[in-house]
């Protein structure tokens, strides 16, 4: 029989369908026991008057980078006039594509660049390196420099 009407035999009207990987759900499993045990835990500490106990977080593979100053300059105006269609966000504003999210105005949107959750979802660690002793001498040097001998501007 060279075909069918159904097919080819393989059941390809199911290949859409979701593969479970046991290996992720018992993972996620024992992840959830850990944390039931924990909440009993801190739950019986909670009746003998002892503070909790916190989970600690693993870290994750690639360390984070450390806070830096941003050295891009952030556009706001650049699409004033246009029209822009976001599949995922249903109202106007400012979208974030890290963060999946709208803000409504510059300025809150200015503050979500800013601010911790953007900065997680980015891969940016909230702490600042230490500077060294060196590193602020040097620096007070070259602002010196560069105000003793300001760029010329040529006018055309």
């Amino acid at each position: 029989m060279a075909g069918s009407a159904y097919g080819s035999g393989k059941a390809q009207d199911t290949d859409f369908r979701r593969k479970w990987d046991k290996a992720e759900y018992a993972a996620r499993a024992k992840e959830r026991e850990a944390r039931e045990r924990l909440l009993d835990i801190n739950a019986e500490r909670k009746r003998q008057g002892l503070p909790p106990i916190h989970r600690k977080k693993e870290e994750e593979d690639e360390p984070k980078q450390a806070l830096k100053a941003r050295e891009e300059k952030i556009v706001l105006d650049a699409n004033v006039g246009k029209i822009q269609v976001v599949q995922s966000a249903r109202q106007p504003g400012f979208y974030c594509k890290a963060c999946d999210t709208v803000c409504k105005d510059s300025a809150n949107y200015l503050d979500h660049i800013n601010g911790r959750k953007h900065q997680m979802n980015m891969g940016v660690s909230m702490k600042i390196e230490r500077a060294s002793v060196d590193s602020v001498k040097d620096r007070l040097a070259m602002l010196k420099r560069k105000k003793e001998a300001p760029e010329k501007t040529e006018y055309g």
